[in-house]
């Protein structure tokens, strides 16, 4: 009965979060809850959903919402560097490794981000040092965390079913590659 209850629980928490995800401005702020509640399932072992979520999703909304607002800007600035980058010539050569080099940067740390937010009560910008840190500092994860990710991807793009379920079951694997690093650091912290 508890890993039907704990399926369910996944099923659950992707559909709400692809509810609150509909306004598009607020894709972060419910990605911020579904890792509070997974946060929530991993170290309490309490399965609920709707409740925890609504609350996760209130508590962090200004501070994913803005960071949020970066991410994309920064997305999106970002894409349009990369397709003007054509029309450059022969600055193309220069463009493209320093490109490269903040492509892996962004991801590197949106491997991180979510599980940051969720796991410690820190601010914007200490929310994002963390995750560079974090991403540099094991890099095996991050690269885990996003060949994770590109694999989802597949599955969704092969397997539409796969649609109401994938998302909070890469938040969960993610979330634990996470959590592995953050209990690493908290052993080696001085009490």
């Amino acid at each position: 009965m508890r890993i039907l209850e704990f399926l369910t629980s996944f099923f659950l928490l992707n559909i709400l979060w692809l509810l609150f995800c509909l306004p598009v401005m607020t894709i972060f702020p419910a990605t911020v809850a579904m890792y509070c509640v997974i946060r929530q399932w991993i170290l309490h072992k309490d399965y609920s959903v709707f409740r925890p979520f609504i609350h996760f999703f209130k508590k962090n909304f200004k501070l994913s919402f803005l960071l949020g607002l970066v991410w994309l800007a920064f997305a999106g600035i970002f894409s349009i560097d990369y397709f003007l980058m054509e029309n450059l010539g022969e600055f193309q050569s220069i463009l493209l490794p320093i490109l490269t080099i903040f492509g892996t940067l962004f991801l590197s740390i949106s491997s991180f981000i979510f599980s940051t937010i969720a796991n410690y009560n820190v601010h914007f910008m200490s929310a994002i040092k963390n995750s560079l840190f974090f991403s540099v500092r094991y890099f095996p994860t991050t690269i885990a965390s996003i060949f994770l990710l590109a694999l989802c991807v597949l599955f969704v793009l092969t397997w539409s079913v796969t649609f109401f379920f994938i998302f909070s079951v890469y938040a969960y694997v993610n979330y634990l590659l996470c959590y592995r690093v953050f209990t690493k650091i908290s052993a080696v912290q001085p009490e």
